[in-house]
């Protein structure tokens, strides 16, 4: 096989690299330097997501293979990585009468630990769940960086269209995406803000999720998020964002912090924030559009695209590019 090029070392080009690394395949890695949405990444994985409560086909299959994988990282790169969470779904009133019923039977029901229907204060109830977790992206994307480093598998530069004698997998994200670049993509890109902050008097354990999420990063000190922006992409955080999550901040761990960091991102996002990945020129490959979701699909989904160029196996049918375009056309 030819040597390969990653193009990019964001959550989609490490994993990428660390499954070559544990193939034993010739691979260089060519990054910018430029921080995208991983970088600021919260890194939170929770089993029962979005307004209507689903749990994603296929979770406790791909929770299980990101769980290995990145405790596989953990002894490479000497790091903590994995947190396992409880999560609490709160339910406000308006919520209730629509969802209360998914967590008492259906895909739901099956991560349900406990269920509080005694109103709080804010006139919420709590559903516990089990099965969440919380990847520490930036340290996983900084012990990346310095292994392969360290193993001289890193040129940091922009990148130039490869020779014939490679084959090149670009993992730009969000950048790629809007660039359009060597395809336009129908892309949904948004901008996400979130909030790092200190709060020794909230005592959550917890990550805590409904009109927003919180959760715990050690030390007092909390993460909370998050916005979407679909129409200004850019990476500065705005104060529009800031008075959207300290209102998050404040139902859902309370009055009492203080603010150590406000950052954004643009997600990469493709059709329902399902990554893609397949040829999209001779020896060019592609994996992009984690989107939300980044530290639970990016795992199986590089494995996936490595599984493909080293062994000849066929993409799974909701990762492939053709499926991604072939549903383009059919809601043209």
């Amino acid at each position: 096989m030819k040597p390969i090029v990653i193009v990019g070392l964001g959550l989609a080009g490490a994993c990428t690299a660390w499954h070559l690394w544990n193939r034993g395949v010739a691979f260089r890695i060519v990054d910018s330097g430029k921080k995208g949405s991983s970088h600021v990444a919260a890194g939170l994985i929770h089993p029962v997501t979005g307004k209507n409560c689903a749990v994603a086909e296929g979770y406790a299959h791909h929770r299980a293979e990101a769980e290995a994988f990145y405790q596989y990282g953990e002894k490479q790169i000497e790091k903590k990585l994995w947190y396992p969470l409880e999560v609490v779904r709160l339910l406000g009133k308006a919520e209730r009468k629509k969802l209360l019923s998914k967590f008492e039977a259906g895909p739901a029901a099956e991560w349900v630990i406990d269920m509080d229907l005694n109103e709080s204060c804010r006139g919420d109830i709590a559903i516990t769940l089990r099965g969440g977790a919380r990847l520490d992206v930036a340290e996983f994307l900084r012990g990346s960086h310095a292994f392969f480093c360290k193993h001289g598998l890193l040129e940091e530069r922009e990148f130039s269209r490869a020779s014939s004698d490679t084959l090149t997998i670009l993992c730009e994200g969000a950048q790629g995406l809007m660039r359009g670049s060597p395809i336009a993509w129908k892309h949904r890109c948004a901008k996400g803000e979130i909030l790092t902050v200190h709060a020794p008097s909230w005592c959550q354990s917890r990550l805590v999720t409904g009109r927003g999420w919180l959760v715990p990063v050690g030390e007092d000190c909390y993460k909370i998020g998050a916005t979407y922006e679909w129409s200004q992409l850019d990476e500065m955080p705005s104060e529009r964002g800031l008075c959207h999550i300290e209102n998050i901040a404040k139902h859902l761990g309370g009055e009492k912090y203080t603010i150590r960091s406000h950052v954004a991102g643009i997600r990469p996002i493709l059709r329902k924030s399902q990554p893609v990945a397949g040829m999209i020129l001779p020896d060019v490959y592609v994996l992009n559009g984690l989107g939300s979701k980044g530290s639970i699909h990016a795992p199986w989904a590089a494995r996936s695209l490595v599984d493909h160029l080293l062994d000849g196996y066929s993409l799974p049918s909701h990762l492939s590019l053709a499926h991604y375009f072939d549903s383009l056309r059919q809601s043209s």
